[in-house]
């Protein structure tokens, strides 16, 4: 009876030590993921002054300053076909993952490890922009090495699974410069001596400690949310359409696409196009919903029928010629 009871009490103690086991592998991983997005600790050496630094990990951080800290990252093209002005290196629907891994991360990092994160957001169409870069603490300021800025990936490179989940192992720290982009400090940033591509923030700045602000990023958010002013020119466009579509004359169904999905598309994208040209929402805003809408309202036609629609949509102009044959190039790929 004794040696019974023994057993039950080993095994129990068995399986508490397993459940703690499991519970703090899980919390002390290597590598977080979410998606496309991927945040590892890498074994990196780092050089400030010449001389190789230890890092003030693991570190406890709240999430809204990291969230604060990459909402304000801003760099700017070089080049003859560079954009206008300072643009924003993560969007927002990068940023609502990475925050969470990224915390995880650095509160787990041994003094050697910084945290690398290597993120996609989706922007303009069949094609992702990546970013990575290089994150970890030193003398309480927050440091962002990056070797990749908004660098294109194709559609079947960014879906891959080799690509998906492995990424070479690169050191941001080691890269001055980049030919196409340069960091543009902001508020309590500074860059790295020498360095364009490394940011030191102060994560004691006022600006950081804030609480997050509440933001309309992409188009969709910014129709759920809805203005005013919003809601009456979108009920005006839709309105306009109807009014055309009654003006025209009947004519028989020949197909499903004709008066489904493809007639849905085109109405889409006219009232998008329309609120870009009124400045509701960005050529950004356009693209990004654009992506979505030939990625997912056509997943019910057949390829012949994709192929029609968008020489169509090309024709009226709703795509560019570069988004008609990269989706082409796809479909035919699925032959």
């Amino acid at each position: 009876m004794r040696n019974q009871r023994l057993k039950h009490t080993l095994l129990f103690m068995g399986i508490v030590c397993m459940m703690f086991f499991c519970k703090f592998y899980d919390a002390y991983a290597d590598t977080y993921t979410d998606g496309r997005i991927i945040v590892k600790h890498e074994e990196l050496p780092v050089k400030k002054n010449g001389r190789h630094i230890q890092f003030d990990h693991p570190y406890e951080v709240a999430g809204n300053v990291i969230t604060n800290a990459l909402s304000y990252i801003y760099f700017e093209e070089k080049g003859l076909l560079k954009k206008k002005g300072t643009l924003r290196v993560f969007q927002d629907d990068e940023i609502r993952k990475l925050v969470p891994l990224i915390v995880q991360a650095l509160s787990v990092a041994t003094p050697t490890q910084v945290v690398t994160v290597s993120s996609y957001s989706e922007r303009i169409l069949l094609t992702d922009q990546q970013n990575y870069c290089a994150i970890f603490i030193s003398d309480r300021n927050l440091n962002i090495a990056f070797s990749r800025i908004h660098m294109f990936q194709s559609y079947n490179d960014a879906m891959s699974e080799k690509k998906r989940y492995t990424t070479a192992k690169e050191n941001p720290s080691r890269i001055s410069h980049s030919r196409f982009w340069k960091l543009v400090p902001s508020a309590g940033q500074r860059l790295e001596p020498s360095h364009e591509n490394w940011l030191v923030i102060d994560l004691s700045n006022e600006m950081y400690q804030q609480p997050v602000a509440q933001r309309v990023g992409t188009v969709d958010e910014k129709i759920k949310m809805g203005t005013s002013e919003l809601d009456a020119r979108l009920k005006k466009l839709e309105e306009r359409m109807v009014a055309a579509d009654e003006t025209k004359v009947n004519k028989p169904i020949t197909s499903v696409r004709e008066n489904g999905s493809e007639s849905k598309i085109k109405s889409k994208l006219v009232i998008l196009r329309e609120m870009m040209e009124d400045e509701i929402i960005s050529e950004e805003d356009y693209d990004y919903k654009k992506v979505k809408m030939l990625r997912e309202a056509m997943g019910d036609m057949s390829i012949k029928e994709q192929l029609q629609v968008i020489k169509d949509l090309k024709i009226e102009g709703l795509i560019t010629e570069d988004d008609y044959n990269e989706k082409k190039k796809e479909l035919l790929d699925q032959f």
